[in-house]
């Protein structure tokens, strides 16, 4: 891999775990669920004339074990290994089941931030593994898992904190991203581009909310004129027809503040993404 497809893959990398990281993804999770994807699209290409797999094969594209090339596609995909919990994780459990932190289990006590048995240091120490107490405690409060009572802390319900380990906010955008994906990796980029990018700055406010509303009435006035001109409807899914060929048009409306981190030296913007 050359440095600048290195540092490309990186970018995308990093700003996937930006996004993952608060949900409670951690790199050996996200590590087990890679693996499995890249055995699955292997393992969809070296399939025998009867249908079979050949594990071989797949080993040898991966670099993976034909034991792990086995046991990952003797499992379902879509239950990754519970295991990679994080401290923060694992101190919540302990809180819940250990007669030491609660009740009963599922009913925790209110405990003490320092002190010996029974405290919240106590806690940490017993599951956070290496990682500080403060540290844990400022993770807890930020997610918005414990409540705090003077010199204690009260674990909250389940409810307050229900973002973790959800990810249904990527089923959305998966059809866009895997579009522009399909297109990077097949088009010469020397000869044409299937990707155009239109930046508009933005001043005010009221001049984002002006630009925002334009592009996204335009964005919809093209489509439905384009779907009309082929009698179809737009927003129909690729899975209600399945014809041999498909022509994708996506327009993604875009906004980024001038003061988030970004490759782009650019002003709040939107972009148009075409295949």
């Amino acid at each position: 891999m050359t440095m600048q497809g290195a540092a490309a893959l990186q970018s995308l990398l990093s700003e996937l775990a930006s996004i993952l990281l608060p949900r409670g993804m951690t790199p050996k999770r996200f590590s087990e669920l890679a693996r499995y994807a890249f055995v699955q699209a292997a393992a969809d290409t070296t399939k025998l004339r009867n249908g079979r797999v050949n594990h071989s094969r797949v080993a040898a594209q991966t670099g993976l074990t034909r034991a792990d090339v086995k046991r990952l596609l003797n499992r379902n995909g879509a239950e990754p290994n519970k295991g990679g919990k994080t401290a923060v994780e694992r101190v919540i459990h302990g809180w819940r089941t250990d007669r030491e932190f609660a009740v009963s289990p599922g009913r925790t006590k209110a405990l003490q931030i320092a002190g010996p048995r029974g405290s919240f240091a106590r806690l940490v120490k017993t599951y956070g593994g290496d990682v500080p107490q403060r540290a844990v405690l400022d993770e807890l409060r930020r997610i918005g898992a414990v409540r705090d009572f003077g010199d204690a802390v009260r674990l909250r319900r389940p409810l307050n904190f229900r973002q973790r380990d959800n990810y249904k906010f990527l089923s959305p955008v998966l059809p866009v991203l895997i579009d522009v994906l399909r297109v990077a990796s097949k088009r010469d980029w020397s000869k044409v581009s299937s990707v155009q990018r239109l930046t508009i700055p933005a001043e005010t406010e009221m001049d984002l909310s002006k630009v925002r509303e334009r592009c996204a009435s335009a964005g919809r006035s093209m489509l439905e004129g384009l779907a009309d001109s082929f009698d179809i409807q737009v927003g129909v899914s690729r899975k209600a027809r399945r014809p041999p060929h498909f022509f994708s048009i996506t327009i993604l409306l875009s906004e980024k503040r001038a003061k988030e981190k970004s490759t782009h030296r650019s002003p709040p913007r939107n972009r148009s993404v075409q295949d």
